[in-house]
């Protein structure tokens, strides 16, 4: 009987601890300022994009929303997205920005 409460206990506490992490996806997006062209903007866009994918996992924990009462782990880019607005300063002043969508996702593991 010792030994069925102890397996018991045992497996109680095993599958608490791995029913505690859950991963989140989300998304966010990043603006570029205004550029004379689209491709400046374009390039811009890009820039981010690459800046995003060479970052670390900690440096994606600071650089991305992660709001949870939890401890974060595992922040994985899924994929990005580069698109250029127009944007009117004033009548016949036409500028571009690029706006990175940024889909990505992280272990969220719950404080015990």
């Amino acid at each position: 009987m010792k030994k069925l409460i102890a397996i018991t206990a045992g497996l109680l506490v095993a599958s608490s601890a791995f029913a505690s992490v859950h991963t989140t996806y989300n998304e966010t997006s990043v603006s570029t300022t205004n550029f004379q062209t689209k491709a400046e903007a374009f390039d811009a866009g890009f820039d981010i994009t690459d800046s995003l994918q060479a970052m670390t996992q900690t440096q994606l924990r600071n650089e991305l929303p992660t709001i949870t009462e939890s401890s974060v782990r595992n922040v994985t880019l899924e994929g990005t997205e580069v698109k250029v607005e127009e944007v009117a300063i004033a009548r016949g002043d036409v500028q571009y920005r690029a706006v990175v969508a940024v889909d990505y996702s992280f272990d969220s593991k719950e404080r015990d």
